[in-house]
């Protein structure tokens, strides 16, 4: 759903922003969509340091609480909710910390968080090319990996090789929190496994800092979210398989060899 931002503050807002359950789009003046989803890992615990907040205000709706972070859009990253006591907080960093100090827990509070798809259309480079190699009749290029589109014959593909890896370049400085990667809809699924994800402002390995991991294998036409815990900066994402292949009733698999072939890659977080 998406809501213009410059239309008054109406009963209209309060339906709109009210009736949707899961996300909330709001679509800014420089067509940047702004999505508010609910973490559903989320405890019930709301954090005391005064470091993760922005403020706070009382006697707000569930809408005007949406809206006041919209209105902060370039600092407020997610906010807290509570309908018992109409209180919403607005925060600055992202809820994905190991909480110390608590001090709360129960209640009716949710969290929802900001996020945008940072990698949509960037920059992408990789370890090989399967394109150089092709025998196939199918585009294998790497800018499908932040085309936007998830399940089509064109795919992204390093060649054969023990250590494939794909790095995004956002362009600019990023909070990064999480990174979904769609795995290929035809065949082989299985070939993602071992997967690390690195973030950092230099797009060398050894001096990227992890994300996460997943080890897999994955199957065919997965969806994989892998959550930045806790949030990591950077510029540059890069996603690489680690660990030799475990497969061995197949040729292209010889010595170990990977292939990373994945439908699409989405970065999300907020630019710094």
């Amino acid at each position: 759903m998406k809501i213009p931002v410059l239309l008054p503050y109406t009963t209209l807002w309060t339906v709109i922003v009210l009736t949707t359950n899961f996300w909330n789009y709001i679509e800014g003046s420089c067509n940047v969509n702004v999505r508010y989803e609910r973490d559903t890992a989320f405890d019930g615990v709301v954090p005391t340091p005064a470091w993760y907040y922005i403020n706070s205000a009382p006697n707000l709706s569930f809408a005007s609480c949406t809206l006041a972070c919209f209105q902060s859009v370039s600092l407020c990253v997610g906010y807290l909710f509570s309908s018992q006591l109409l209180s919403c907080k607005l925060f600055k960093t992202f809820l994905t910390h190991t909480y110390e100090n608590r001090s709360y827990v129960g209640g009716d509070w949710e969290y929802r968080s900001r996020s945008e798809n940072l990698s949509l259309n960037k920059s992408v480079t990789a370890s090989s090319n399967f394109i150089d190699h092709q025998t196939y009749d199918v585009e294998l290029k790497w800018s499908y990996l932040v085309d936007g589109i998830t399940n089509a014959p064109g795919k992204f593909a390093t060649y054969y090789e023990p250590y494939p890896w794909a790095t995004i370049d956002l362009a600019r400085y990023s909070i990064i929190k999480n990174v979904i990667i769609f795995n290929r809809v035809d065949d082989h699924g299985d070939w993602i496994h071992n997967l690390e994800i690195r973030v950092g402002n230099s797009s060398v390995w050894t001096e990227m800092t992890t994300c996460g991991t997943y080890p897999g294998p994955s199957e065919t036409g997965d969806i994989i979210v892998v959550d930045c815990r806790p949030s990591r900066y950077g510029r540059y994402v890069t996603l690489k398989i680690v660990q030799l292949n475990f497969i061995t009733d197949d040729s292209n698999a010889n010595n170990g060899n990977n292939v990373l072939v994945l439908e699409e890659v989405v970065v999300n977080g907020l630019y710094v």
